[in-house]
């Protein structure tokens, strides 16, 4: 286990942004299933995204390591039964139970921690309903092109998955999509990464059509900065510093861009020009919004709330409970564990602004609580038990956070 021990410390300087994990997530499998020799560079050293990679290497994927990134070949498919762990990637079993259901390839699905528990039962049976044989997580049978009906409400993955893995088969395809897309920026990823893979691909009133085969004219493509990652240290130079995140597009497609409209409706001092954004300390009040689309942002909008005057309320937060941890909790723990009144009423959470104290808080097994609990401990220092998970999403935090100034110290124990 390991323990992050914070000082506090003001946060000043620049850092380039992490890879964006879903994008390297999608760029890894279209270049797996496009069938060319494709160069992905930017691809970072996530759990999640090697996660991915690994099991593209399972699949008979020919994968070179090259610097900065990996030359992928898709490679002979299994004949035999595979195994695949995905380790807490939630991204990577919903998209690669529908891949594998395309290629047509034997698959038992493993993982740990809570990604078992989280909800597949609706793409399962979306996937049974067209070709598929799936029992728990074992995976036989073949998709064939056609409609597929999903339910939007619970996961926009699905719909990636699905995308994803008809854009490999021969034909055309529709998704329909029933009760409304949560997340949709993530599918608009999704679209966004196969149209550069020449996949054909079209939004309806309903869902989206997509014709099978991919149409390369390149064969080199890098990941954009990560949004998420870079949100953590812009929240950091908002309350207690000044701070520069590089190699980020404001203009793309990922929805914790966001971020910058947030930090402005708080108060906050932003800058933004093409490829960088910088965020300086500012006198924050708090705000009322609905992160529905954007889940992955509320704990760090929680600490923004933290240190705001007044109250700040976040609605659109039901589906935190069936993430990594059950993030509601999480945040009030986080919040009220430093002096922070937070409660959650069934259909928001409110965050009193306030005076944050110094304490020892708990990772939760989750990388997005690690982190916002660090960005909320450096006004005034404490420590974090079970941190070793931030790796999940962003290994570079640590130094990142260093490089500007941060004081954290990485004590080690055995369990």
């Amino acid at each position: 286990m390991e323990v992050f021990k914070i000082k506090q410390s003001s946060l000043l300087g620049e850092i380039t942004a992490p890879p964006s994990k879903s994008f390297a997530h999608r760029v890894l499998l279209c270049a797996y299933l496009s069938g060319g020799k494709v160069t992905v560079k930017n691809i970072g050293e996530s759990d999640d995204a090697i996660v991915t990679l690994n099991a593209l290497k399972t699949l008979g994927a020919c994968v070179e390591e090259i610097p900065n990134g990996v030359i992928v070949k898709k490679g002979e498919t299994p004949t035999d039964k595979v195994v695949i762990d995905c380790n807490e990637s939630g991204s990577s079993l919903r998209f690669l139970l529908p891949v594998v259901s395309a290629l047509g390839v034997k698959t038992e699905f493993t993982g740990k921690g809570k990604l078992l528990q989280r909800p597949i039962s609706e793409l399962v049976e979306c996937l049974n309903e067209n070709g598929a044989d799936i029992s728990g997580l074992s995976v036989s049978g073949k998709l064939k092109s056609g409609k597929y009906r999903i339910d939007g409400s619970v996961s926009s993955q699905y719909v990636s998955g699905l995308l994803l893995a008809l854009s490999f088969l021969d034909g055309e395809s529709e998704i329909i999509i029933n009760k409304t897309l949560v997340s949709k920026p993530y599918v608009d990823i999704t679209v966004a990464v196969l149209k550069e893979f020449g996949v054909k691909v079209f939004e309806t009133d309903s869902g989206y059509k997509i014709y099978g085969g991919y149409n390369l004219d390149k064969d080199e493509f890098v990941v954009e900065g990560d949004w998420s990652g870079a949100s953590f240290i812009l929240v950091g130079g908002a309350i207690n510093g000044k701070v520069t995140v590089n190699g980020i597009n404001v203009n793309s497609v990922q929805g914790d861009r966001k971020i910058i409209d947030i930090l402005k409706e708080f108060g906050a001092k932003v800058t933004a020009i093409e490829n960088s954004v910088t965020v300086e300390k500012s006198n924050l009040k708090g705000i009322t919004i609905n992160m529905e689309n954007e889940p992955d942002l509320c704990q760090i909008v929680s600490v923004l709330g933290a240190n705001a005057s007044g109250i700040t309320q976040i609605y659109g937060v039901e589906r935190l409970k069936i993430k990594e941890s059950d993030r509601i909790t999480a945040i009030i723990k986080m919040l009220t564990s430093c002096s922070i009144k937070a409660e959650y009423d069934g259909e928001k959470i409110i965050v009193y602004g306030g005076k944050v104290t110094p304490n020892a808080l708990s990772g939760g097994k989750d990388h997005r609580t690690v982190m916002s609990s660090a960005i909320l401990l450096t006004a005034c220092g404490g420590e974090i038990t079970g941190a070793e998970y931030y790796t999940k999403s962003y290994p570079e935090f640590i130094n990142d956070y260093r490089k500007i100034g941060g004081k954290l110290d990485v004590e080690i124990f055995r369990e």
